[in-house]
């Protein structure tokens, strides 16, 4: 029986999906820990090993905002072993991309990042994720459609502290703001709805 349970931790489960890079942090002299939302797996945080290198294959294509073709393996933690950049959301990277939107791009990540649950997947949020950056790149960008993909509509919402009209939400509390409201609570904390 304990040969069983070692060969267990032996095992290696790979996995072969698109992704968006949300984020990445540095972790130990040369790894990076690279933060994910999947297609197939939904958020994922994974190791990826020397990716500080000068000489690292993988550091051009593990940068926020990259859409990738990445292969995973599983064991004792996800750590990248292939990626290949698909689309670099080439649109906001250009000249003509304001700092406003490339701004907006980010805050976008960051909520995505704060709103999801790791090895959840669901196919809707992540074609609203898709769609969601098309329509930032053609300045029709709003949370609404990400807010209704991850069941908080706010179609029927009010003011968690004064029940008027919303207009902002909160995702570290979950909530939904009004203006007046939105004041006391730190400005990286609440999105805009619009």
């Amino acid at each position: 029986m304990d040969n069983l349970k070692n060969l267990y931790y032996y095992i290696m489960r790979e996995y072969f999906t698109e992704a968006l890079v949300l984020d990445k942090k540095d972790s130990g002299e040369l790894d990076n820990l690279i933060f994910f939302y999947t297609e197939k797996l939904g958020k994922v945080v994974a190791r990826a090993k020397s990716s500080r290198k000068i000489t690292s294959k993988l550091a051009g294509h593990l940068e926020p905002l990259n859409y990738v073709k990445v292969r995973l393996v599983d064991k004792n933690g996800f750590q990248v072993v292939d990626a290949l950049t698909s689309n670099r959301q080439s649109a906001l990277r250009t000249p003509k991309t304001s700092a406003a939107q490339f701004g907006q791009a980010l805050i976008f990540l960051q909520f995505i990042e704060a709103m999801t649950m790791e090895l959840q997947p669901d196919k809707k949020i992540w074609l609203t994720i898709k769609k969601s950056f098309k329509n930032l790149e053609e300045d029709k960008f709003s949370y609404k459609p990400i807010l209704q993909a991850l069941g908080f509509d706010p179609q029927f919402a009010s003011c968690n502290v004064c029940e008027k009209q919303v207009d902002y939400f909160s995702k570290t509390e979950h909530v939904f703001l009004c203006k007046k409201c939105a004041v006391k609570i730190k400005k990286d904390e609440v999105v805009l709805m619009e």
